[in-house]
């Protein structure tokens, strides 16, 4: 599990405490033999109202201790005796693991969300290919992200949102036939952005879905995400190296969403790495008109601007980058690469090196670090 969820389970195993048999007194659950030395846990309430009732220690109920051994399981999965634990519920009931997912259904519909968390984690980390349990563990992962979103604590929400995603993708790995996994990873992909994921989900849940209104809500859902999958289609092509192809799903784009600067900046990029720089520059122009400190573009216009030998212009537009971002080892590389073109060696070296302390590992920093370095032994 994401270290924020992991951890929110784990705390609540505060609400746990173990007992001990006394020796001599061991248990028999069904054919298993609960040894005396093993320390058995129960949820904190229970073991209250069991004390408050006046039972001695071998009067205990076992449905109580089957209870901690199901929330032991759910908060913290690596506690040492969880493999005896798991072998004492087999014991108790071979239907143990629908009991407990009845158990956390009857929580959640109580409104008790925290709970129920608990018994479909236990169910999860019983049995990983149990449909049912990892399905409404992501329902309820999904629910709790909700609730952090709607109280304004989006690092948690986005935590417990990611580790719900990542429940239904195993879902469908574990059975490709379950539709309405696909239909929640659409929504899933698309609040994160993931606009060609989200469309391969979707078109698969119409693969597998038979009603007509969840089939008209996700075609709609499609219909609303398509120039999203071009765009992000657009710029993978970019980034990968195919600035044409990236050209090819973008301009078209442009008319639609002339104020989109995200758009903006990828034809501007695609058309400097197609070396048509007044293009690339009035893409990059009218970014910063949208955004005025958008740092990556002002670096963008400075590259341009080097590339025409405009050496002053790209100089201003580095320094504008680094007076917002001033230990951004990239643009220090290119502003002491510029300074180089102009034969001022000492404001190249000067930035070179800084770029070279803050990120030594860096293959385009190393590279001129290296050749600014020939140039000053060439000198000498």
């Amino acid at each position: 599990m994401i270290q924020g969820v992991n951890q929110y389970l784990r705390n609540k195993s505060e609400n746990l405490s173990f007992i001990q048999l006394k020796k001599g007194s061991d248990v028999n659950v069904n054919g298993y033999k609960i040894s005396n030395e093993l320390p058995l846990p129960m949820v904190i309430d229970e073991l209250v109202n069991e004390i408050k009732e006046g039972k001695a220690q071998q009067e205990i109920q076992m449905k109580s201790i089957i209870e901690g051994m199901i929330y032991i399981l759910g908060v913290d999965p690596d506690f040492k005796h969880t493999d005896e634990y798991i072998e004492i519920l087999y014991s108790y009931d071979e239907n143990i693991e629908e009991i407990i997912l009845a158990m956390g259904l009857k929580l959640v519909e109580d409104n008790k969300l925290e709970e129920g968390l608990v018994y479909f984690s236990a169910v999860v980390n019983m049995n990983s290919g149990n449909i049912s349990g990892l399905y409404n563990f992501a329902l309820a992962l999904e629910e709790k992200a909700r609730q952090y979103f709607k109280n304004k604590e989006m690092k948690k929400g986005n935590k417990f949102l990611h580790e719900s995603t990542k429940y239904f993708e195993e879902i469908v790995d574990i059975d490709p036939s379950f539709a309405i996994g696909y239909y929640k990873l659409g929504y899933h992909y698309k609040h994160q952005n993931q606009f060609r994921k989200s469309k391969i989900m979707w078109e698969k849940f119409l693969e597998y879905e038979e009603s007509k209104d969840a089939l008209l809500e996700v075609k709609q859902q499609l219909s609303e995400i398509k120039d999203q999958v071009t765009y992000e289609e657009g710029y993978s092509e970019v980034l990968r190296g195919n600035p044409l192809g990236g050209l090819e799903k973008l301009l078209p784009l442009e008319k639609i969403y002339p104020d989109w600067w995200n758009l903006n900046f990828m034809i501007g990029l695609a058309y400097r790495q197609t070396e048509q720089y007044g293009e690339a520059k009035t893409r990059f122009e009218k970014v910063l008109v949208l955004q005025p400190e958008q740092v990556d573009t002002l670096n963008e216009l400075g590259l341009c601007l080097a590339m025409e030998n405009n050496q002053e212009k790209a100089i201003e537009k580095f320094d504008e980058a680094l007076n917002i971002k001033p230990r951004d080892y990239e643009i220090l590389c290119n502003r002491g690469m510029t300074y180089l073109q102009q034969g001022n060696i000492e404001k190249a070296k000067s930035d070179i090196e800084k770029a070279y302390s803050i990120n030594s590992e860096d293959e385009i920093t190393i590279s001129c670090k290296k050749h600014l370095d020939q140039i000053i032994k060439s000198r000498n």
